[in-house]
């Protein structure tokens, strides 16, 4: 949650772990600004740094054939002694932005350091506060009621417990000129992909907010997703997501056609592509997806559209983001004793026979739960 921890890679090494895609007009006039985290819970789940054989990337389609047309590109050296990375800032365009690690080359520095680019705009890559707020645990309760129970239970939501509060990731800002991106509605989604030793291989993709832990909880559906392009999303994905949202719905009794406001939602959803109209004011929320704010409360958004109902984990915006550049805010300080973050894909909730049993499983924890063998009521 949203991305955090979501395919075994991820949990293996959390430098690829696409964690939140952020897209929003910047404090500056005429300003765009994208972000992506990586390190879910740096410092205790994950790495605090880079992957030197990983290419991070912003996609940008310009004419809605959910093709990217636009690619910005960095690539990190080996942390020192202190941590620090060199990065390289590349920009690729047409043919070129949809393959390969390539491109014109805009700047060059070092991590926790603003980067200037020759044609206005500026970078910053390094540890920050993480953004994403949720009751992680009450959400993988609420959805493991559905799949397996087939019950619906809202008031799991009602503790509020933010699992994300305290925790840091590892995060890349670049701030462009609106120009720079086109004009109209853009489409923006960021990928990791592994380069090296022969191999060109794309581990993690993420546009949407939530589309992995609510759509593709298993591994096996979560790997196909990312490595998919988005132009296949509605293809190989739509009926999963149509499934899910019929059976919410159906459970919630929000619609008198569950199955015909559940494909309602997937070709809302997909292909899983964070849209922007450039110099407007973003917002993710029930009525608009234009773009993504830092403060945007995505989790209750995503609640209340799988339902069909005004939906919420209790769970706000805690007030930590900067008002300028790089707009995330410190890192916390994490101490030795603090315990780690709740792992999204194996905290699911424990199969019980009733809902009363179901809902005495949520224990607020940051240690892993291990599962009995789930056979989720959707396969």
């Amino acid at each position: 949650m949203s991305h955090h921890l979501d395919t075994p890679a991820a949990r293996e090494d959390g430098r690829v772990d696409l964690c939140d895609l952020y897209v929003f007009e910047g404090a500056d006039p005429d300003t765009t600004v994208l972000i992506l985290t990586v390190n879910p819970d740096a410092g205790k789940s994950s790495p605090t740094t880079f992957h030197p054989e990983v290419l991070y990337e912003f996609k940008i389609d310009t004419n809605a054939d959910a093709i990217e047309d636009l690619s910005y590109r960095f690539r990190f050296d080996e942390p020192d002694a202190k941590g620090q990375q060199t990065i390289t800032v590349l920009r690729a365009e047409g043919e070129d932005a949809q393959s390969g690690m390539h491109g014109e080359q805009l700047a060059w520095g070092r991590t926790n350091e603003q980067l200037l680019l020759p044609r206005g705009g500026r970078v910053w890559a390094g540890l920050r506060s993480d953004a994403f707020y949720a009751d992680g645990a009450a959400a993988a309760v609420f959805e493991q009621g559905a799949l397996t129970q087939h019950t619906y239970i809202p008031n799991v939501f009602e503790q509020g417990f933010n699992v994300f509060e305290g925790r840091n990731v590892t995060s890349i800002v670049l701030e462009l000129p609106t120009s720079a991106l086109g004009q109209g509605v853009i489409g923006v989604w960021a990928t990791t992909s592994l380069h090296g030793h022969g191999m060109s291989v794309q581990i993690e993709r993420i546009g949407l907010p939530l589309i992995q832990p609510f759509f593709n909880i298993d591994d096996e559906r979560s790997e196909a997703h990312n490595r998919r392009q988005p132009r296949e999303d509605r293809e190989f994905g739509g009926p999963r997501v149509a499934e899910i949202v019929t059976l919410f719905t159906r459970l919630a009794g929000t619609t008198a056609s569950p199955e015909a406001y559940g494909q309602a939602v997937a070709d809302l959803l997909l292909p899983d592509i964070l849209h922007y109209r450039l110099g407007t004011p973003a917002s993710f929320s029930f009525a608009t997806r234009n773009g993504r704010r830092l403060t945007d409360d995505v989790t209750d958004v995503v609640l209340s559209l799988i339902v069909n109902s005004p939906l919420s984990d209790h769970v706000g915006y805690d007030g930590r983001i900067q008002p300028h550049f790089p707009y995330m805010a410190a890192p916390h300080t994490v101490t030795a004793d603090e315990p780690t973050v709740l792992v999204r894909a194996q905290a699911k909730a424990v199969i019980v026979p009733s809902e009363d049993e179901l809902i005495a499983h949520i224990i607020i924890t940051f240690r892993p739960i291990e599962l009995p063998n789930l056979q989720p009521g959707i396969n």
